[in-house]
């Protein structure tokens, strides 16, 4: 996938470059991608995922993906070459543990009804894909996380986990052979029921038990990622 991924975001870069894309501009709808670059869905969702890592892009959930103005200062930027090993992956879920589970407890005292919406929107789009037999949540996942990092009400921790992006998100260091050895359908369960814990928490307003519960949710995601990892290394 990495060579179509880098295809899709030197495509789009190229026209952004040339002008034929504009700052405020709507990139192409992701069928018109798939089409035009003979890619699938998923490479599109990665490609657009680094553009916005990148700030070269931003999605508006419900009206799509729009060019951004150029940076005019230096931000930091994480992309995937710089996290290239495990050991640099669980390093980044650890330093989330302590973020996340601050922004969620923000989140808690702070998120407005039309924040609610937004959290529990990513959260039925997960679980949809899910009673479908489909495993394609990423975008999902990671939408619900950065609607919890809006809601806390501090721009810098929606700025600080757009800047990781799907780069740092644990499944997508997984090779085919470490999903192989999972059940993934089982792992993604796994995966709503802490969410759902997450935003209950958030919906009442609890600070500590949504701090609690992301703070659960993370460390198993570093936790399956260690096992996967060494499910790995025992079969090759």
């Amino acid at each position: 996938m990495s060579s179509l991924t880098e295809k899709v975001v030197a495509t789009l870069s190229d026209e952004i470059r040339r002008g034929s894309l504009r700052p405020g501009d709507r990139i192409p709808t992701e069928v018109a991608m798939m089409k035009q670059l003979s890619v699938s869905r998923s490479v599109v969702r990665e490609a657009i995922s680094r553009l916005q890592a990148a700030k070269v892009v931003e999605t508006r959930h419900g009206i799509g993906t729009f060019v951004l103005e150029p940076a005019t200062e230096q931000s930091m930027q994480l992309p995937a070459a710089d996290l290239s090993s495990m050991l640099d992956v669980m390093a980044i879920i650890e330093f989330r543990i302590d973020v996340e589970a601050a922004s969620a407890a923000l989140a808690a005292a702070r998120r407005t009804e039309q924040n609610l919406k937004q959290i529990r929107a990513a959260l039925e789009r997960f679980e949809s894909e899910l009673e479908r037999g489909s495993t394609d949540t990423l975008a999902h996942d990671i939408e619900f996380h950065l609607q919890i990092a809006r809601a806390s009400g501090n721009r810098y921790f929606f700025d600080v986990l757009s800047q990781l992006g799907r780069a740092v998100s644990p499944r997508t260091r997984l090779g085919t052979a470490e999903i192989a050895e999972l059940d993934h359908i089982e792992i993604l369960r796994n995966v709503l029921s802490e969410h759902q814990m997450i935003y209950r928490a958030i919906e009442r307003q609890d600070a500590d038990d949504a701090r609690a519960a992301m703070r659960m949710h993370l460390s198993n995601s570093r936790e399956r990622l260690r096992r996967a990892h060494e499910l790995s290394k025992a079969s090759g």
